[in-house]
């Protein structure tokens, strides 16, 4: 195949690609069923006595409840929500982020039918960062080990292997 043809493929496809993006973004907080920060700051009492999903940072834990902060898109703290019955105080610690599940109270509580922990402790999303970019540079040295860049077909192409280089 041509590079012309293959340069307006790769164009196509990723103006394709921009365009879902795009829409995604566009139409991304109408179609999402349960509210963010910035709507529970704005309304909270709409949103009570129903199943709802909530994403916050633990402040403090105890054996029977939890304190979280829900944050609005300022990362400013839109609501301090108490969570009951739950079953994350061996597995999340103050300064941990959890996803929460469960019927959205008047009186600033929920009671949680399912609690994920996202981040244990404000060290794992670090920790997570960090290893995905060495996972990536890893990735890239090993395909750099068998593959090198040429100018002159402005492609990549396998490297020789050491024993033909010898041989030959």
């Amino acid at each position: 195949m041509r590079f012309a043809v293959r340069l307006g493929i790769t164009l196509v496809l990723l103006l394709t690609l921009l365009g879902l993006g795009i829409h995604y973004g566009a139409t991304y907080d109408e179609n999402w069923p349960h509210p963010s920060g910035d709507q529970l700051q704005e309304d909270y009492d709409e949103f009570t006595g129903d199943h709802q999903l909530v994403f916050g940072e633990v402040q403090s834990i105890s054996e029977d409840t939890m304190t979280i902060h829900v944050t609005d898109s300022a990362d400013e703290v839109a609501a301090e929500l108490e969570i009951t019955h739950h079953d994350a105080t061996d597995r999340v610690d103050p300064g941990g982020f959890v996803q929460v599940y469960g019927v959205l109270e008047s009186d600033r509580t929920m009671t949680a039918d399912e609690l994920v922990v996202v981040n244990e402790d404000n060290t794992a999303e670090q920790y997570k960062l960090l290893t995905s970019i060495a996972g990536v540079l890893l990735a890239i040295a090993y395909f750099f080990r068998h593959w090198k860049f040429t100018l002159t077909k402005f492609g990549f192409e396998p490297r020789p292997n050491k024993e033909e280089t010898q041989d030959g």
